[in-house]
């Protein structure tokens, strides 16, 4: 299958600063945010609104990275170019090696059927977990049916304890997670994942860029398992994020330069669901992101006619 996202150039082999940019520099100095959720998944607003929210930011790329579903695109993508910015179509999937891990493919083309037969699956792993832990916290006397918002089958261990703190049962997520959905208590429970090797391998087969996101979560060690990840394909590291400080960013950017893979830059905003963070806020004037962004904007734009296009192309010649 054709792989439309070759590896970046080497960053430690960067020519000096400026020398390797071929687009408009005024462009590759303003703010970008390729990790950003919707009421898709587990974030509060509407996916044309993050496109605003970010934009009224000062963002002028962004990646939508709802969790393992691609439903808000088309809305985000209509936004985008109405208002006249880039939008990477792009997603955020749950792995497991050693530990729960999640890869960002950003830029993928969203109607490669591959893709879409490993969303489906996905998914229904997603409704099979939160329909247990439901079923886990009602045995305790907890019951959240009634204050659970959308789909089931798209929602994260975030909505539910959104749904926890609605009906009265913690006083804010961080008290969810530690009294019911962390590890040892009543309403934990895991699906199945699938391995980082398959996803990466999804997310390259559909012409994305797979990156490693906020690699510092779960007290992973980012020295061993990133020359293991890169073996099976991994192409970036998301070396600015809220959760990250600022000696884990120059570890992971190190690491990056050492590997020879991008750096890239996320808010991981979820609206009202995560105040405390905002677009566009890990983005810094550094040569590292200036060249994450010069490599996406280099990238052909996908729009809605091309994924329309694609749609059509990939009903088209689909096996019977």
């Amino acid at each position: 299958m054709h792989d439309g996202a070759a590896y970046p150039p080497c960053l430690h082999e960067r020519k000096p600063d400026g020398e390797n940019m071929s687009l408009d520099q005024a462009s590759i100095q303003q703010p970008f945010d390729l990790h950003l959720h919707s009421n898709c998944s587990d974030g509060s607003d509407p996916p044309a609104q993050v496109v605003r929210a970010a934009y009224a930011r000062g963002v002028t790329l962004l990646a939508l990275t709802d969790h393992d579903n691609v439903v808000g695109i088309p809305e985000a993508m209509e936004e985008a170019e109405k208002i006249g910015v880039r939008l990477l179509p792009s997603i955020e999937m749950d792995a497991e090696w050693p530990h729960e891990m999640h890869i960002l493919g950003l830029d993928i083309d969203i109607e490669e059927p591959r893709m879409r037969e490993a969303l489906v699956i996905a998914l229904a792993r997603r409704a099979e977990r939160n329909t247990e832990i439901v079923v886990r916290l009602q045995r305790i006397g907890v019951d959240i049916r009634s204050y659970l918002n959308g789909d089931i089958g798209v929602a994260t261990r975030l909505n539910i304890a959104i749904a926890l703190v609605k009906g009265g049962y913690a006083a804010n997520t961080r008290e969810a997670f530690a009294k019911y959905l962390r590890k040892g208590c009543p309403g934990f429970f895991t699906a199945e994942r699938f391995t980082p090797e398959t996803i990466i391998q999804l997310i390259r087969g559909a012409g994305g860029v797979a990156v490693w996101a906020h690699p510092m979560n779960g007290n992973a060690d980012p020295h061993k398992l990133v020359p293991l990840l890169k073996e099976l394909g991994l192409q970036g590291l998301e070396g600015f994020h809220p959760s990250l400080s600022k000696g884990e960013s120059v570890v992971l950017t190190s690491i990056a330069r050492q590997k020879g893979l991008i750096v890239t830059c996320g808010s991981d905003y979820h609206g009202a669901h995560r105040p405390e963070t905002v677009p566009g806020e890990t983005w810094h004037d550094t040569p590292l992101l200036r060249e994450c962004r010069a490599f996406f904007e280099a990238r052909p734009a996908r729009t809605l006619a091309r994924m329309e296009g694609n749609a059509r192309a990939h009903t088209e010649f689909a096996p019977f």
